[in-house]
């Protein structure tokens, strides 16, 4: 599945004001970094941003899932699918992007 223009181009302009990031097409998909180090992927028309403890529990308290890969799904990365509203209300995306920014650069 190639990436979807218009929705990359609607995710990244709901970014703009959180500060630089590069962006890198990857794997079908567009990883965003932050001094080199990645804090989302926008693949398969979803946006998955990077979790780990501090974060964790609100990606799971809303059902979403883990980005996994392989031809088993077995492989699992630290990234969990970003709900739709998060998405489409530009405040609380760049919120949760920022926190999703800083683990990455932990």
């Amino acid at each position: 599945m190639a990436l979807n223009d218009e929705f990359k181009n609607f995710v990244l302009d709901q970014l703009q004001g959180i500060g630089e990031f590069e962006t890198k097409r990857m794997f079908g998909g567009l990883a965003l970094l932050s001094h080199g180090s990645a804090f989302a992927k926008i693949k398969h028309d979803k946006v998955w941003l990077k979790v780990d403890n501090t974060n964790i529990a609100d990606f799971e308290r809303l059902g979403m899932n883990q980005y996994s890969y392989g031809k088993d799904n077995s492989r699992k990365l630290n990234f969990y699918e970003t709900p739709i509203d998060v998405i489409e209300d530009r405040d609380k995306l760049q919120e949760w992007v920022k926190k999703s920014i800083e683990i990455a650069l932990k």
